[in-house]
């Protein structure tokens, strides 16, 4: 027993032109269907430079981890990001590539220098604006280094335990 078929449907199966072929032939060249970037990147070859960029890129980021100082860590990050931005570029990603090379070569490497910079322009002036030392009070309010109502502490004492 057959389905019944809503005229509408029929009607509109019936309105399809029949100029639409039945099969895709399997005749068309590599070059018009997109399969030249699929035969570029086969073959031994090329599983030879994917092994090898993924090579270089364990023994750059090996490289990144076990440099010491840090100003070096951050030469070597950015070629990190270089060798990682070519690892893409050859797994057929360009646009991933190019935001690596931007921020991991270029952006990434900035910040860590700027941010060291800044943290020994620090460290070298002995703590900024504010050269007190800590221990001993902001140096305003009545009495000299004793609290309301405590008797005064030399620097480095710690308050007794109530």
């Amino acid at each position: 027993m057959t389905p019944a078929v809503p005229p509408a449907v029929s009607s509109a199966a019936s309105s399809i032109p029949s100029s639409i072929p039945s099969s895709i032939p399997s005749s068309i060249p590599s070059s018009v269907a997109g399969h030249a970037a699929l035969d570029a990147l086969s073959g031994p070859l090329a599983d030879a430079l994917i092994g090898a960029a993924l090579a270089m890129t364990a023994l750059m980021a090996t490289a990144v981890v076990l440099t010491r100082s840090t100003v070096r860590q951050a030469i070597v990050l950015s070629g990190y990001g270089m060798v990682l931005g070519l690892l893409f570029l050859i797994l057929q990603a360009p646009d991933v590539a190019m935001s690596q090379i931007g921020v991991g070569t270029v952006l990434l490497p900035l910040i860590v220098v700027l941010a060291l910079h800044t943290t020994r322009r620090y460290r070298d002036t002995g703590g900024g604006e504010n050269e007190r030392d800590p221990g001993r009070g902001t140096g305003t309010g009545s009495g000299a280094g004793t609290e309301a109502g405590g008797a005064g502490r030399g620097p480095g004492e710690r308050e007794a335990p109530r």
